[in-house]
Order: C-alpha cells, then sequence, then structure tokens
C-alpha cells in the first residue's frame, strides 16, 4: 500500500492511496450499518448494526482469516510457486483460493461432499484444484487432507487455520468495532452476533472483550437447529467458544431464509442466510437487553453463493420450503397509444455545459456534490457504502501480456451492489428526491427503468432503502444472476426480446415507456438522459481516481461505455485537470457508441457495454480515440485477472484491460508511465456465464 502526496491548490497536502496488490486492499475496515427500518419493524428500544463483511475481497468474513493463515505459512517457509493443501468449502474456499491467486500458491482445496456445490464454478476460475472427499464431516476431511500432504510432501495450512481465524478477528474486527466506538459514531456495544461455522471468529473477538477487561459484552454465535444453512455449525470448536464465553443460539432454516430475504429487501442489506439467521437472533436479543443497548451483527457474506439457492424461487419450490415465493409484476397491455413511445434517448435532460474561460463543466442545472474522500466507518445507510472503491496496481498480468507500465483497476464491484452503476442509481435518485425531476419521488412511488441489469440492481437497491417500489425491463440476454439480485431487493423483472431496437414498443425501452403510461405517478429515472449519470463520475469517480493517485501522473485512462455516463463524466473531470492524460472509451463490435461507421449493429455477449444508439449521457467529443472490442478477449482477460490477481471481476471488465493493454503496447508506454482502468463490475451476475466452462465452450471462446 502507497499513500501519495498531492498538493492542492490550497497549498495543503493530502494522501490518497493505492494499493499493490488486491490483499492490501482487504486491511480497510468494512462499514457498520444501522438496521432503521427493521428496528421500528420490531419496535426495538435497542440499536442494531450489521457489518457488511461481505464488502471484503473476495465476499466474506472469511477473507481475514484466509489472509491471516498465509501469512503465518510465509513466516515459516512458504513461498511463491509452493503446493499447499486445506480443507475448506464455501465462502472460505474462495476465500483461501482468492488469496493463493494472488501469492502464487498452487493450491488444492479438500472438503466434505456437497461443500463445493455453490462455489464450484469460482473455484474452478480461480485456477485451485478441488478434492471433494467420501466424508460428512470436517473433522474427517482435515484428517484425509492432513494424511494426503504427509504421503506427497506438502504443506498443510490446516495447522494455522482455526488460530488465524482466531487472531485476524480478535486484531481487526473486533478493533474495528471498538474504534467506531471510540470515536462515538456508535454507543458502547452490548453484544456481538455472529453466525457460527468453526466459531473461531466469534471465540476471538470473545477474547479482544476478555482482554481489554470489558467482561459486559455478550457474544452470541448463532447456529441452524438441523445444520442445514450452508456455512453454519458444520465444523464447531465446542472447547474454544466454551473458553471464551461464547454464548449459542439456534435458529430454523426455513425462518431464516424467508428472514433473510425480508432483511435483503427492507435494508437493502444483501445477505446470505447465515448472516440473516444472525440478525434474526439479534432483533430477539435486542428484546432481552435494556434499552438503549447497541448490538453489532457480523456479517459472514452476501447473496453471491446463493443466487442458484435460497433467493431463487425455482430453488425454494423445488426443495419445498416454507417461504413465500415472488408474486409476478403488472405486464404493459398489448393495446396502447403510439404516442407513449415518442421518446428520444440522444439528448441530454437539463443543461451541463462547459465554463469558456476555465474550461470547466460547472454550469448546470443540477447542484454539485462536494467530493468528500473519507470512507466513515459507520455509515447512515447501505447506500453510503458506495463509493471510495479500492485503486489497485495489476502485478502479474500486464507482465505477461508485453507491457512495461504500471496499470491500475479501479475495483467498482467493491460498491455496496456490485457494480459502478450504483453510483448513477444513488446519484439519480437523490436528484429526483431534492428537484422532482424527471418526477416526483415519495415513498410507495413506482420507479421503473431499462437496463442491462446493473443500473437495475442500482436503482433495485434505493428503491428498497427509500420505501420506492421498482421495475425494471430487461433483455433477456442478461444473465439470471442479475434478475435474483433485483428481485431479492423487491423489484419486479420484465424480460424483452434482445433483437428488438431501442425504438421497438417491444423492447426494454418501449415496454418500459409503456408501463410509465399506465401506472399512476411512476418514474422513469432515465440513465440514457438523465444527467445525474455523467455528473456521479464526474464528482465522484474521477475525483477518486485523481486523489488516489497523488503525485503519480496519469498518462491513459481506459473505460468501457455503455450509456456513456462513466466516460463522459470521468473523462470531462481528467481532462480539466490533467490535460495531458487521454482517456480511451471501448466499445464492443456490434455497438455504435463509437461512431455508427465502425461497425454495424450486431449481438454480442459481453453485457453493460455499447448501444444500438448515441445516449443523451454520452459525449464522444470527450473521448480522445475508442477501441472496438471482441467478446473473446474481454472474457479470456477477465478469468485472466481473477486466476492470476485475485481481482474478482466481470466480463466488462475483462474487456477494458485487454483493450488498455493493447493500447500500452501500441503506445511502447514506458515503465514510469501509469494507466489507469475501471472495473465495471464483478463475478456474482456471470457465475453460469463466461465463469463456466461449458457456457465458454458454445462460444468457442476457450482455446482446445
Amino acid at each position: 500500500m502507497s499513500q501519495n502526496g498531492v498538493t492542492a491548490n490550497t497549498g495543503s497536502t493530502r494522501k490518497g492511496v493505492t494499493y499493490n496488490n488486491i490483499l492490501e486492499a482487504a486491511q480497510r475496515p468494512t462499514p457498520l450499518v444501522p438496521l432503521r427500518k427493521l428496528k421500528v419493524e420490531h419496535q426495538l428500544q435497542s440499536d442494531i448494526y450489521v457489518k457488511l463483511e461481505y464488502l471484503n475481497i473476495a465476499g466474506s468474513l472469511e477473507d481475514r482469516t484466509a489472509d491471516k493463515a498465509f501469512q503465518f505459512a510465509e513466516e515459516i517457509g512458504v513461498v511463491r510457486g509452493d503446493k499447499v493443501f486445506v480443507t475448506a468449502g464455501g465462502s472460505a474456499a474462495i476465500s483461501y483460493a482468492t488469496v493463493a491467486a494472488v501469492k502464487g500458491i498452487k493450491l488444492t482445496i479438500y472438503a466434505p461432499k456437497g461443500e463445493f456445490a455453490l462455489v464450484d464454478t469460482v473455484l474452478h476460475t480461480l485456477g485451485v484444484d478441488v478434492v471433494e472427499l467420501p466424508v460428512t464431516t470436517y473433522s474427517e476431511a482435515r484428517a484425509q487432507t492432513e494424511e494426503a500432504a504427509q504421503q506427497k510432501n506438502v504443506f498443510c495450512l490446516n495447522k494455522f487455520t482455526t488460530n488465524a481465524a482466531f487472531v485476524a478477528n480478535l486484531q481487526k474486527t473486533a478493533c474495528e468495532i471498538e474504534r467506531a466506538v471510540n470515536n462515538k459514531s456508535i454507543g458502547k456495544v452490548g453484544a456481538v452476533v455472529i453466525p457460527l461455522n468453526t466459531g473461531a471468529p466469534a471465540a476471538g473477538i470473545a477474547a479482544y472483550y476478555k482482554g481489554t477487561g470489558d467482561h459486559g459484552v455478550r457474544v452470541v454465535g448463532v447456529t441452524c437447529k438441523k445444520d442445514t444453512i450452508p456455512e453454519m455449525g458444520l465444523d464447531l470448536k465446542k472447547d474454544l467458544l466454551q473458553e471464551y464465553g461464547v454464548e449459542q443460539r439456534e435458529v430454523d432454516e426455513d425462518e431464516a431464509y424467508a428472514f433473510t430475504r425480508h432483511l435483503i429487501g427492507t435494508e437493502g442489506i444483501m445477505a446470505g442466510p447465515s448472516s440473516g439467521a444472525a440478525v434474526l437472533e439479534a432483533i430477539k436479543l435486542a428484546k432481552e437487553l435494556p434499552a438503549g443497548s447497541t448490538i453489532i451483527v457480523i456479517l459472514q457474506d452476501g447473496i453471491r453463493n446463493y443466487l442458484r439457492h435460497f433467493l431463487d424461487d425455482d430453488w425454494i419450490t423445488a426443495h419445498k420450503k416454507n417461504v413465500v415465493t415472488r408474486k409476478d409484476g403488472p405486464q404493459p397491455n398489448s393495446t396502447y397509444d403510439p404516442k407513449v413511445l415518442e421518446y428520444d434517448p440522444t439528448k441530454l435532460a437539463g443543461e451541463w455545459t462547459q465554463d469558456p474561460v476555465t474550461k470547466s463543466w460547472s454550469h448546470s442545472d443540477v447542484e454539485f456534490n462536494e467530493f468528500n474522500p473519507e470512507r466513515p466507518l459507520v455509515l447512515d445507510t447501505v447506500l453510503d457504502a458506495i463509493g471510495k472503491t479500492p485503486l489497485v496496481k495489476l502485478q502479474h498480468v500486464p507482465k505477461a501480456h508485453g507491457v512495461k507500465c504500471n496499470v491500475y483497476v479501479k475495483c467498482e464491484y467493491m460498491n455496496a451492489g456490485g457494480s459502478t452503476k450504483d453510483r448513477i442509481a444513488k446519484r439519480m435518485v437523490e436528484i429526483a428526491e431534492k428537484t422532482g425531476r424527471p418526477g416526483k419521488l415519495v415513498p410507495g412511488v413506482t420507479l421503473i427503468e431499462p437496463t442491462s441489469g446493473n443500473t437495475g440492481i442500482g436503482l433495485s437497491l434505493a428503491s428498497a432503502v427509500r420505501g420506492y417500489k421498482c421495475i425494471i425491463t430487461m433483455p433477456k440476454k442478461m444473465s439470471k444472476e442479475k434478475a435474483i439480485a433485483m428481485a431479492s431487493l423487491g423489484s419486479t423483472i420484465i424480460r424483452t426480446p434482445n433483437e428488438a431496437g431501442f425504438d421497438s414498443p417491444h423492447s426494454h425501452i418501449g415496454v418500459a415507456l409503456r408501463l410509465k403510461s399506465e401506472i399512476q405517478d411512476a418514474v422513469v429515472l432515465d440513465q440514457y438522459c438523465n444527467p445525474g449519470n455523467p455528473l456521479a463520475h464526474y464528482e465522484q469517480t474521477a475525483e477518486e481516481i485523481i486523489y488516489d493517485m497523488g503525485d503519480k501522473h496519469i498518462d491513459l485512462v481506459v473505460l468501457t461505455a455503455g450509456t456513456g455516463g462513466t466516460v463522459t463524466g470521468i473523462s470531462r473531470k481528467i481532462h480539466e485537470k490533467i490535460p495531458t492524460a487521454k482517456v480511451v472509451g471501448v466499445d464492443p463490435h456490434g455497438s455504435i457508441l463509437a461512431g455508427p461507421a465502425e461497425t454495424d449493429i450486431d449481438f454480442y455477449e459481453v453485457e453493460g457495454i455499447g448501444y444500438d444508439f448515441l445516449p443523451g449521457t454520452l459525449d464522444t467529443s470527450a473521448i480522445d480515440y475508442w477501441a472496438k472490442s471482441h467478446d473473446k478477449e474481454s472474457f479470456l482477460m477477465a478469468r485472466e485477472l481473477i486466476r492470476t490477481e485475485g481481482i474478482l471481476c466481470g466480463g466488462s471488465s475483462g474487456c477494458a484491460v485487454h483493450y488498455a493493454l493493447e493500447e500500452c503496447k501500441s503506445l511502447n508506454l514506458p515503465a514510469d508511465a501509469n494507466v489507469v482502468v475501471l472495473l465495471p463490475d464483478g463475478i456474482r451476475n456471470y457465475i453460469t456465464k463466461f465463469l463456466d466452462d461449458d457456457w465458454m465452450n458454445e462460444r468457442h471462446f476457450l482455446d482446445a
């Protein structure tokens, strides 16, 4: 991690941060968020805060353990290129695989039968070997792992895993909570509630409070009554829990699933089932504690591993769970007034112009938000976990492709909803709430948005938090994972034909316009024309890049383009502050954003980029030049980033990096040049797509 001094116009020195690898970004504390709606719903007299461990680099609390375990191994001589065995399943397996990818360790993961079921595709993409053992318990699996390691003379990480979980949560998780107490962001902690799998993290947190002499803090661990919720109670270290006084409570499986779905849709907290179970028990505990108590809930992981599980209504029905499934939402009438389709998505709604003297884009009928680089420990809502994403230097991929210069990637998948589109969703909602444009937003109003998915997730998240209904219209090619993520946040999803042009009544835009005419007081925020789209990136994303790069000069910025808001907003700010920097837009073959003469409109697989029209939010003059992308290279690069850098990014991220490296080579950038690439989203939405070998092979994207 490097801190970079920046001298501002005022003469003061600011400190930005870039990270030498994604593991360094894991040193950032995860935020705390209050559950205000549930407090009212359950008439609680105490405050419950959730700690968002799913915003860790690989998506769970286990990231802390895996990092610490490998640190212990390195202290006794394990080095890059070594073979290592470990016993782990579920989120823990992904955490160990991610750390191993960064460190260049050849990892083999062993687990009992069924423990890879929800994570096998991700593990395969991360490049680890997995061995599913014909046993049912982790104690048996550990014994067989250790025996295999001894026979093959391979180092076994199992000797460190329990201690690593204990130490990491004592030294980091508990300390982060107390930092929030010490700066008076939250009240004195009365209880910490945490899902139990091994129980070592809970014991570590309990040890922290015992070590400080604060014996009034209750640490409560939660398990499932029948051990049927993934990653709960499967490997309990009961002696450790007893030694450190961790209380144990049990939840019912179906009750936990139903409540977790409610938690996501009510508070926008995109938690996994063990996390929801812990919140459920925290609510019960709050009614036992004195009024005014503060309860912290550690959220073990997020929704990524469960989009084919309890969040999927088909899974709920097939497994006969006592959980209410979602109802179908409204469909547009088959007859409609053609006038409702009179719409021009190529015009920006409102003024945003450049000052002719200063050359800054300072004239707007929307009030600008001031840039604040701070990332508080305690947030007002989960929407405040949008932004301040880490800027990470690639260590291996550029060299492997013959690139000499420094390449930094901005990891937008670490936003609250998982993509850079969270920024524009939040900003468009803020503008509508403040100005009434393009429509008045009050609780209960219906937001309708045509989207390729990520904006829909961001708006679904904002709608859940702010109390709006939400309907998303989306082409059929977009992944099922995106649809389930939006539905879990309470939105209704309507699929439209891939082949329908933007001006067709059956396209995602046409269907949205028809629904708007039929639903009273419905509002289409309209990412294609809304100035909040590029403004979010002008005010925040670009400022974060400049701030974090500090005194490292930026030579090149490479951005994929969809609605064009990202590339327009960032480019305008970059050109204002660093006139010598060049901004490259990347547009897929089959899209016309780079200019109609560049390509015919055609189908392409990479999601979230390109269009068959020029949106009003795209200022093509802001881009210095364009690169045209292909699906195969984009997906292969995304998989390479995952496997060699531990950066769990999506297909459009691979697109941006591949063509950034091509530009670096074309320009013959020297070793001291600096290139910044924005990674729009992560793997969550694509587990059944480009992470899947069968899907890739069907499209001839994998080399024989």
